[in-house]
């Protein structure tokens, strides 16, 4: 019989080694799947708890004072670890503590048999959304009443430890032997788990191939049944006191604005026209167009594509939104090739030996366990950090077909016939625009088109519509041409040949980008260095440029077969790089990135158009019977003048619409600009900088913290969070930033909610696209009004074409596109009926420069205070 001893520990800090304390000890005993036995003591950790560790566990200096010291508790729990499988969420930190602290008090290290629960949590449940313990209890419907205290963070564990080994009873006998067989790397003594599974379980919905077990696809047809009653009716049914919105929706209420989105649309499919409507954040736009495009597919036979930003909110409007509707209607997701996984590259790297690291056995047990699971074969599924995991470019479909072998189980042409054969599409506007100019259509074809987000289609178009290349693509492309044709000698010494000049070629690419910001220096939102690739470049620097075309161009001549993909892709990398390098084109902008800290050939090229109106208008907009641009911010002073220049939309052909302000800004918001803060500098804002960080902090104060701090510069954004986190007066704060705090943006924003006292600084990233809901964010300081930098290169590029067109840069670049930004920040606030809150604008321009009013006239009508910041500061207080 396995005995399963489950420990959690709670801290004074994070490093053992350094001398943090154990402040509490939790054992909880399983034993034949059932909790035996339960320990929990608080412990006098002879020294200061810092306050973040007693906001985090409620746990004070006070509560331990009279609580007995470590040594005095050895043994009262040693007895239970006697022959028992330690257990814990992240077991080396549990694990760790336990030993520092019996080492210290003469007591022998233990060495136990571990299982690491946030290890198999990764493996056993590839589609949680999180692997942090409170999130998974929630994702598993666990019961966790005290989260950071030590006996309900244990018992939590040991709930999910029996789930995870159900999980594992359940998985076909194959699958638990092929993870068996790479486990060696892994944190958890697999085997040993696996002494527990008393029977295997015969999987019917399994299928084996090529040693593989793969879920097998649902092979009926969705029946579409279409809605009998006229448009009208329609409505009624859905947005009425007893409708199927009342009966999905706790605490519905009818939305005019959400019915007047529906029959805007309605009207317009109809019409055969385009429209623009801008509806703000939080109202419902998506039921509003969900509901007309599925009239529109069932009663008219029309197919329906829907673009989203993102991948992720394409499955939200699928798997949520659409669901929770139940309408008979098929649909299907179009993502990208690299979005899938291709099971032909899989299988090599599966049994490829020389990828054996944690990360690389991890991404192998995961996946085996994922094909139990999956039908689509959509690697957004797995809730994994893609981009940390070069391999992972490595088993996604590329740019060449499955062999024959597989191409009967090619997850991304699956996902194509099924596109074919449903009503309504869910695609994103990288795919959109990729679609538009592709040879062969990747989207079936259609008249009626929803663009949701519309704000950001022309930007995302134009990336798509540019190039793009890093030293990491090539060097990656590399390797894989390696692995095919290493063996032969010729192609081996051409190729090592190709990345020597490469490397050469990258590393005075650095160089160049580091000269060019030795006086100022041009940062991103993400703190790397840039600078626009101008044709007067070093003569050494140009000839490796060539040198580098040249080789390349001898390995593609190797390949005797014309229509091999990998003679394709080697010709493709070296016109990308003579268009990139070589060529001039006045009506776009190259430019090249650096990280600052990263390796001196860790280069990035970047190249756009300066305008894509005219090639979203003769691919889009002319080709396209309905088309409809939805989002809340497409007007800057009342007028959708500017977005409609820019996608090239012709007037006479679109309508536009601005819905009626759902929410009750006048008493819900205040908007606050102090005018008594330094002027804005350039280059050296050090003064702005501490005087926006002092009334931060006194903002803080008052508000006790949820508040969202939104920068347009890196650099400023990283003083501000050094300065914050220094000073004395926020010891009790989480001080959160971006870029600077590791995790991902949506794991910035959970632990944002996750504390009281909380300040989220954040740059482009976050003006747009977040959501923070009710009380968890009370207050939005935009610190500079979000014009691009003057001194940008790439904006200097963009200003001197417009200034060779006739046309005020300013006006016509800068101003549209703060304005626009700004709308999108002010949105942050207020997401319900029942959200509140302050605005602060510490660029006190919105009132003092005559285009500050088109920023004012861009958001809904306010109560604006105007004065020093005491007074401010006397208004939170008052309004509190």
């Amino acid at each position: 019989m396995q005995k399963f001893v489950v420990i959690d520990v709670e801290t004074t800090g994070q490093l053992a080694s350094k001398g943090d304390r154990i402040i509490e000890i939790a054992l909880v005993v399983i034993e034949n799947n059932q909790i035996t036995k339960q320990y929990n003591q608080l412990i006098n950790p002879e020294r200061p708890i810092p306050s973040f560790i007693s906001q985090l566990t409620s746990i004070t200096d006070e509560d331990v004072e009279a609580q007995p010291v470590f040594d005095n508790v050895v043994p009262e729990f040693k007895d239970l670890l006697d022959k028992a499988i330690l257990v814990a969420h992240n077991v080396p930190f549990d694990l760790t503590f336990l030993n520092e602290e019996l080492e210290r008090v003469g007591e022998t290290k233990i060495q136990p048999y571990v299982v690491d629960t946030v290890e198999l949590a990764r493996i056993f449940l590839p589609k949680a959304p999180s692997y942090k313990l409170n999130e998974l209890a929630e994702y598993l419907m666990i019961s966790h009443e005290n989260p950071h205290r030590a006996i309900s963070d244990a018992l939590v564990t040991a709930d999910l430890l029996i789930m995870l080994i159900n999980k594992l009873q359940y998985l076909p006998e194959k699958v638990i032997n092929q993870v068996l067989s790479i486990s060696r790397p892994l944190r958890t003594d697999f085997a040993k788990l696996c002494e527990s599974l008393d029977h295997m379980t015969n999987r019917t919905d399994i299928e084996e191939f090529r040693g593989f077990s793969l879920k097998k696809q649902k092979e009926t047809r969705d029946v579409e049944t279409r809605i009998p009653q006229d448009f009208s009716k329609y409505l009624d049914e859905m947005y009425g006191d007893n409708g199927r919105l009342a009966q999905v929706y706790a605490r519905y209420e009818k939305r005019n604005a959400q019915v007047f989105i529906s029959e805007k649309i309605y009207d317009h499919f109809r019409m055969n026209e385009h429209a623009l409507i801008e509806a703000e954040t939080g109202l419902g736009k998506t039921i509003g167009y969900l509901i007309p495009a599925v009239y529109e597919a069932l009663n008219h036979h029309n197919k329906v594509v829907i673009s989203t930003t993102n991948t992720n909110l394409q499955s939200q409007l699928i798997d949520q939104d659409l669901a929770k509707l139940d309408l008979p209607v098929r649909t299907a997701i179009i993502k990208g090739k690299t979005h899938y996984l291709s099971l032909q590259n899989f299988e090599q790297f599966f049994h490829d030996s020389n990828y054996q690291s944690y990360q690389d056995t991890l991404l192998k047990a995961m996946i085996i366990v994922w094909l139990t699971e999956t039908t689509t074969g959509d690697l957004d599924e797995i809730q994994f950090p893609v981009e940390k995991h070069p391999i992972f470019y490595q088993i996604v479909v590329n740019n060449g077909t499955a062999s024959e072998i597989w191409k009967d189980y090619c997850f991304y042409q699956r996902m194509l016939n099924k596109a074919t054969d449903a009503s309504i599409i869910v695609t994103n506007h990288s795919l959109l625009a990729i679609d538009m100019l592709a040879e062969k259509s990747i989207l079936p074809e259609y008249q009626r088109l929803i663009i949701d987000e519309a704000h950001q289609l022309e930007q995302m178009a134009t990336s798509y519509l540019g190039d793009s290349l890093s030293y990491f693509e090539l060097t990656h492309f590399y390797q894989q041409l390696e692995k095919s044709y290493g063996k032969s000698i010729t192609f081996q010494q051409h190729l090592d040949t190709v990345k020597y000049e490469t490397d050469i070629l990258f590393r005075q690419l650095y160089h160049y980008v580091k000269e060019h910001n030795k006086n100022q220096k041009a940062v991103t939102d993400v703190g790397r260095l840039k600078t626009v690739w101008n044709h007067d470049k070093p003569e050494e620097l140009v000839d490796s440029i060539y040198r580098t075309i040249m080789v390349i161009k001898e390995l593609a001549q190797l390949f005797q077969d014309d229509s091999a993909d990998e003679k394709n892709q080697i010709f493709r990398i070296q016109e990308l790089l003579r268009q990139l390098l070589i060529e001039e084109k006045q009506e776009a902008v190259t430019w090249l990135e650096i990280d600052q800290q990263g390796a001196e050939n860790a280069v990035f090229i970047h190249h756009e158009p300066f305008s894509v109106k005219d090639t979203l208008q003769e691919y889009l907009f002319r080709k396209k019977q309905s088309i409809i641009l939805i989002s809340a911010t497409l007007t800057m002073n009342q007028s959708f003048h500017y977005i409609k220049e820019r996608l090239g939309l012709d007037p006479k052909h679109s309508r536009e619409y601005m819905v009626e302000h759902h929410f009750d800004y006048q008493n819900n918001v205040q908007l606050m600009i102090p005018n008594d803060l330094p002027a804005i500098q350039y280059p050296n804002n050090d003064d702005f900088i501490f005087a926006i960080n002092e009334a931060i902090i006194s903002i803080a104060e008052k508000t006790k913290g949820r508040m969202l701090v939104l920068f347009t510069s890196y650099d400023m954004l990283r003083k501000s969070y050094f300065i914050l986190k220094e000073t004395d007066l926020l010891m009790d704060y989480i001080i959160i930033g971006q870029g600077v705090s590791t995790g991902s943006r949506n794991r910035l924003i959970k632990q944002f909610q996750a504390f009281d006292k909380s300040i989220l600084l954040g740059t482009n990233a976050y003006w747009q696209g977040i959501d923070i809901p009710g009380n968890d964010l009370s207050c939005l300081i935009i610190v500079k009004l979000p014009f691009q930098s003057p001194q940008d290169p790439v904006y200097i590029k963009k200003a001197d074409y417009f200034k060779l067109q006739g046309m005020n840069p300013f006006m016509e670049l800068a101003l549209p596109q703060a304005v626009l930004q700004f709308k999108q920040g002010f949105g942050r606030l207020i997401r319900k009926d029942t959200d509140h809150g302050m605005i602060f604008v510490f660029d006190e321009r919105i009132m003092t420069k005559r285009y500050g009013k088109t920023f004012i006239k861009s958001i809904p009508e306010i109560p604006i205070h105007y004065e020093n910041m005491q007074n401010l500061l006397n208004r939170v207080s008052k309004w509190l």
